[in-house]
Protein backbone atom coordinates (compact mmCIF):
# COMPACT_ATOMS: atom_id res chain seq x y z
CA UNK A 1 0.00 0.00 0.00
CA UNK A 2 1.34 3.41 -0.95
CA UNK A 3 0.80 6.07 1.68
CA UNK A 4 0.40 9.75 1.06
CA UNK A 5 3.73 11.28 0.15
CA UNK A 6 5.34 7.94 -0.73
CA UNK A 7 6.39 6.97 -4.20
CA UNK A 8 5.01 3.69 -5.53
CA UNK A 9 7.44 0.80 -5.82
CA UNK A 10 8.17 0.17 -9.47
CA UNK A 11 9.73 -3.16 -10.42
CA UNK A 12 13.04 -2.99 -12.29
CA UNK A 13 13.14 -4.98 -15.53
CA UNK A 14 15.87 -7.61 -15.71
CA UNK A 15 17.71 -9.19 -18.60
CA UNK A 16 15.78 -12.21 -19.90
CA UNK A 17 16.56 -15.52 -18.25
CA UNK A 18 17.14 -17.99 -21.08
CA UNK A 19 17.82 -21.66 -21.66
CA UNK A 20 18.90 -23.52 -24.77
CA UNK A 21 19.42 -27.19 -23.92
CA UNK A 22 20.60 -29.51 -26.68
CA UNK A 23 19.44 -33.13 -26.43
CA UNK A 24 17.49 -32.73 -23.18
CA UNK A 25 16.93 -35.87 -21.15
CA UNK A 26 13.28 -36.91 -20.91
CA UNK A 27 11.82 -36.22 -17.46
CA UNK A 28 14.66 -33.90 -16.39
CA UNK A 29 13.82 -30.39 -15.19
CA UNK A 30 16.11 -27.65 -16.51
CA UNK A 31 16.34 -24.37 -14.61
CA UNK A 32 15.62 -21.21 -16.58
CA UNK A 33 15.31 -18.80 -13.64
CA UNK A 34 16.87 -20.03 -10.42
CA UNK A 35 15.17 -19.12 -7.15
CA UNK A 36 15.00 -15.31 -7.09
CA UNK A 37 13.43 -13.02 -4.49
CA UNK A 38 10.68 -10.44 -5.12
CA UNK A 39 9.95 -11.17 -8.77
CA UNK A 40 7.21 -10.25 -11.22
CA UNK A 41 7.03 -12.74 -14.08
CA UNK A 42 6.04 -10.80 -17.19
CA UNK A 43 5.98 -13.83 -19.46
CA UNK A 44 7.37 -17.32 -20.09
CA UNK A 45 7.94 -18.84 -23.51
CA UNK A 46 9.08 -22.38 -24.31
CA UNK A 47 9.62 -24.43 -27.46
CA UNK A 48 11.31 -27.63 -28.49
CA UNK A 49 12.60 -29.07 -31.75
CA UNK A 50 11.93 -32.76 -32.04
CA UNK A 51 12.21 -35.70 -34.44
CA UNK A 52 9.87 -37.88 -32.36
CA UNK A 53 7.09 -35.93 -30.62
CA UNK A 54 7.35 -35.60 -26.84
CA UNK A 55 4.35 -35.20 -24.58
CA UNK A 56 3.95 -33.17 -22.53
CA UNK A 57 6.08 -30.05 -22.78
CA UNK A 58 6.00 -28.41 -19.33
CA UNK A 59 6.90 -25.25 -17.45
CA UNK A 60 7.28 -25.67 -13.69
CA UNK A 61 6.98 -22.50 -11.60
CA UNK A 62 7.53 -22.57 -7.86
CA UNK A 63 6.21 -19.36 -6.36
CA UNK A 64 6.33 -18.79 -2.61
CA UNK A 65 6.53 -22.57 -2.16
CA UNK A 66 3.50 -23.32 -4.35
CA UNK A 67 4.11 -25.49 -7.42
CA UNK A 68 2.43 -24.52 -10.68
CA UNK A 69 2.61 -26.56 -13.88
CA UNK A 70 1.86 -25.20 -17.34
CA UNK A 71 1.64 -28.02 -19.89
CA UNK A 72 1.17 -28.54 -23.62
CA UNK A 73 0.20 -32.01 -24.76
CA UNK A 74 1.70 -33.07 -28.11
CA UNK A 75 3.57 -29.83 -28.88
CA UNK A 76 4.27 -28.85 -32.48
CA UNK A 77 7.99 -28.86 -33.24
CA UNK A 78 9.72 -25.43 -33.18
CA UNK A 79 6.50 -23.65 -32.13
CA UNK A 80 6.76 -21.16 -29.28
CA UNK A 81 4.24 -21.67 -26.47
CA UNK A 82 3.48 -19.11 -23.76
CA UNK A 83 2.31 -19.76 -20.21
CA UNK A 84 -1.22 -18.51 -19.57
CA UNK A 85 -2.61 -18.35 -16.05
CA UNK A 86 -6.27 -19.34 -15.73
CA UNK A 87 -7.75 -18.97 -12.22
CA UNK A 88 -10.43 -21.55 -13.05
CA UNK A 89 -7.78 -24.31 -13.23
CA UNK A 90 -5.77 -25.90 -10.43
CA UNK A 91 -2.22 -24.61 -9.89
CA UNK A 92 -0.74 -27.88 -11.17
CA UNK A 93 -2.99 -27.93 -14.25
CA UNK A 94 -2.40 -24.62 -16.06
CA UNK A 95 -1.98 -24.46 -19.82
CA UNK A 96 0.04 -22.86 -22.59
CA UNK A 97 -0.96 -21.24 -25.84
CA UNK A 98 0.74 -20.64 -29.18
CA UNK A 99 -1.13 -17.33 -29.50
CA UNK A 100 1.15 -14.32 -29.85
CA UNK A 101 -1.21 -11.58 -28.74
CA UNK A 102 -1.61 -12.22 -25.02
CA UNK A 103 -3.13 -9.12 -23.47
CA UNK A 104 -2.01 -9.40 -19.85
CA UNK A 105 0.27 -6.94 -17.97
CA UNK A 106 2.11 -9.75 -16.18
CA UNK A 107 1.73 -13.45 -15.42
CA UNK A 108 2.33 -13.65 -11.65
CA UNK A 109 4.57 -12.27 -8.91
CA UNK A 110 5.96 -13.52 -5.62
CA UNK A 111 8.55 -13.24 -2.90
CA UNK A 112 10.39 -16.34 -4.12
CA UNK A 113 10.18 -17.58 -7.71
CA UNK A 114 11.85 -20.42 -9.64
CA UNK A 115 11.14 -21.46 -13.25
CA UNK A 116 12.08 -24.84 -14.73
CA UNK A 117 11.18 -26.56 -18.00
CA UNK A 118 10.83 -30.21 -18.93
CA UNK A 119 9.88 -32.48 -21.78
CA UNK A 120 8.77 -36.09 -21.50
CA UNK A 121 9.24 -38.79 -24.09
CA UNK A 122 10.08 -38.38 -27.76
CA UNK A 123 13.43 -37.40 -29.22
CA UNK A 124 14.12 -33.71 -28.70
CA UNK A 125 17.19 -32.05 -30.22
CA UNK A 126 16.69 -28.69 -28.47
CA UNK A 127 14.62 -27.34 -25.60
CA UNK A 128 14.54 -23.54 -25.34
CA UNK A 129 12.88 -21.19 -22.88
CA UNK A 130 12.81 -17.52 -21.99
CA UNK A 131 11.52 -15.76 -18.88
CA UNK A 132 10.84 -12.03 -18.97
CA UNK A 133 10.80 -10.67 -15.42
CA UNK A 134 11.29 -7.70 -13.16
CA UNK A 135 12.48 -7.42 -9.56
CA UNK A 136 11.13 -5.26 -6.74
Amino acid sequence: MVRFGQRPVVPENQADATLSQDNPVSGTKYTVLDTTKNVRIIGIEIDCTWTVQPTPLEIHVTIDGIAMIFAQTNPVSATPYRALLNPAYAADNQFMTAATNLDVPFLIEGRSVKVEVETTGGTVSNLSAKVKYAKF
